[in-house]
C-alpha cells in the first residue's frame, strides 16, 4: 500500500503573507495575478495565454472564462468569483495605464520586456513562476509555493465548502475522477 504524499495548500494566512510581500510599479499587478489563480484553479499555460477578449467583453470582465480542452479533452467553463473579476478588472487597467490596448487578441497578462520567441508582450510561465517564488522568499513561507500550489489551494478550498468532487474536476479539467480523488478526496 503506498502512501499518499501530502498536498500542500496555502491557508488563507499563508495567503495574505504573500500579498504583503508585494511592492513597486509591477507589484500591484503580481498581486493581482496571485488572487486570480488563487480563485480560478487555471493551469499556469492556460492562464499565460489569455487574451483580454477571453476576459473582457469590451464594456466588462466577463463572468465565466471558457477555456479550450487539449488532446481531446472537452473544453470548460471556469466561472469568476467577485475576487476573480476585481483581479481581472485590475489587471486589465494597468496595462491600459501601462500603454498597451484592450485588443480582443492582446495578452491579458502583460510583460515588463518583448517575448523573445514572437515578439508580444505575452508573460511566461517561467516569469509567473519567479514571481510566486519571490513573493514566497519575502513571506518567508517554509515550503516551495508554486503556480501548482495555487491550483491545489483553489480545489482544496472548493472541496472544503462542499463541492461535488465531479464539479471539481470540470473546474480543473482532470480527464478521470479518480485523479480529483486520489488528490483532492477523503
Amino acid at each position: 500500500m503506498s502512501v499518499k504524499k501530502e498536498l500542500k495548500t496555502l491557508t488563507e494566512e499563508d495567503a495574505q503573507n504573500l500579498m504583503k510581500g508585494i511592492w513597486g510599479r509591477w507589484g500591484e499587478r503580481d498581486r493581482h495575478i496571485l488572487i486570480f489563480l488563487l480563485h480560478t484553479g487555471l493551469k499556469i499555460q492556460e492562464f499565460v495565454s489569455l487574451t483580454v477578449g477571453e476576459v473582457f467583453t469590451g464594456n466588462r470582465v466577463k463572468k465565466s472564462l471558457n477555456i479550450l480542452g487539449k488532446k481531446g479533452k472537452p473544453d470548460r467553463k471556469v466561472p469568476l468569483d467577485r475576487d476573480a473579476r476585481e483581479a481581472a478588472a485590475m489587471i486589465l487597467e494597468f496595462n491600459r495605464r501601462h500603454g498597451f490596448r484592450l485588443e480582443t487578441d492582446e495578452p491579458f497578462i502583460i510583460s515588463r520586456q518583448r517575448n523573445k520567441k514572437d515578439g508580444s508582450y505575452r508573460i511566461t510561465p517561467r516569469q509567473v513562476q519567479r514571481i510566486i517564488k519571490n513573493l514566497r522568499e519575502d513571506a518567508r513561507m517554509g515550503f516551495k509555493t508554486t503556480p501548482q500550489t495555487l491550483r491545489h489551494t483553489f480545489a482544496k478550498k472548493m472541496v472544503d465548502q462542499g463541492m461535488d468532487l465531479k464539479e471539481v474536476q470540470k473546474l480543473l479539467g482532470h480527464r478521470s475522477i479518480k485523479t480529483t480523488r486520489d488528490l483532492y478526496g477523503m
